[in-house]
């Protein structure tokens, strides 16, 4: 099975009119991985595939629009502890237990999420597999900690942003990758946060830069404002500076890596 991208949802924290945040579906290899599940994403899920078909969810970090429907994601879920074997798996990231406890607390109590989900944090750095799909985090420039990831089955590699400004970890991530999947927040710089704090989104050039310095063979861009005609602004600011193919994610649409 070719590796391939599903478009659950393309918004920004400010959802786009009737769309979700951020939320894909990676497959490879006979295995199907969530990434991210922001609001709105399990409703989009649902028409597609229950959870059980899924290896695992990832998320990337956790601010509310990319892992807030983790809450919805548990009503799907008997309201009774699930034996372990029956638990989907769910990765999160470093250092967020706590977070997740108090989420918990908030919606439901302490096992809110313990009793459907096998919850464990990747290390930040170390290579592992969900399913048949390799997967590598590696770090990138937000407000809060952050990770994306590469993905790798059958020789193809679709790489992810998650939620970025320029950094080593967003060159990492698009280095040689096939498919580039890379956020595109900003109208202006205006709209990022200024010195002397660190910047945590992209312009479309900037990602357009990234996939170029990489040589990435095609650039898809996600997590942007859509507003009537801003959507071919966006392609045309990256395509200024990369000449490979650039895609506006759309929802419900799936890539061939």
């Amino acid at each position: 099975m070719t590796l391939s991208l599903t478009v659950l949802g393309r918004s920004p924290a400010r959802p786009n009119p009737g769309e979700a945040c951020a939320g894909y579906l990676v497959e490879g290899g006979g295995s199907r991985v969530l990434v991210d599940i922001g609001p709105g994403i399990v409703a989009q899920l649902l028409l597609r595939h229950h959870p059980d078909e899924l290896d695992a969810v990832i998320v990337s970090h956790m601010h509310a629009d990319h892992m807030l429907d983790l809450v919805t994601l548990r009503y799907v879920y008997p309201w009774r502890r699930l034996a372990a074997d029956e638990r989907l798996r769910v990765i999160m990231p470093p250092g967020s237990a706590d977070q997740l406890l108090d989420l918990a607390r908030g919606v439901g109590g302490p096992r809110h999420f313990e009793d459907a989900f096998q919850l464990s944090e990747h290390d930040g750095s170390s290579t592992f597999r969900a399913g048949k799909i390799q997967v590598q985090p590696r770090e990138t420039q937000h407000y809060i900690p952050c990770w994306g990831f590469r993905f790798s089955e059958g020789g193809r590699v679709l790489s992810y942003t998650a939620d970025t400004g320029p950094c080593g970890g967003l060159d990492e991530l698009a280095d040689g990758a096939n498919l580039l999947l890379s956020e595109a927040t900003l109208r202006s710089l205006d709209e990022d946060a200024q010195p002397p704090e660190p910047r945590g989104h992209l312009l479309p050039a900037e990602a357009g830069e990234a996939a170029r310095l990489g040589g990435v063979e095609r650039l898809v861009l996600t997590h942007l404002p859509v507003d009537h005609d801003e959507v071919s602004t966006f392609r045309a600011q990256a395509q200024e500076v990369f000449e490979g193919t650039v895609e506006i994610a759309t929802p419900g649409r799936s890539y061939d890596v």
